[in-house]
């Protein structure tokens, strides 16, 4: 790592497990306009996903209703 740049303990990353990041929230959005935007652990529960997951394993994991793929990504504020 360049000298002056600290890692940035703060911002979840990918490989982090869902139950170090429950709090977080998880943004999903789809091609044909739905979207939701939901506290990662709660959605964990609702599906019945393992707290051990790695949050790239999940989002691989999403399927929106219309069958498509969807674009997430995890941020600690639910508007950034």
């Amino acid at each position: 790592m360049p000298f002056g740049m600290a890692a940035n303990y703060n911002r979840p990353k990918p490989i982090d497990p869902i139950w170090y990041r429950r709090s977080c929230i998880l943004r999903i959005r789809c091609a044909c306009g739905r979207a939701r935007s939901v506290e990662l652990g709660a959605f964990a529960r609702e599906n019945s996903i393992s707290a051990d997951t790695q949050i790239y394993k999940l989002i691989l994991r999403l399927r929106c209703r219309c069958g498509l793929r969807p674009s997430a990504d995890v941020t600690r504020s639910p508007y950034g």
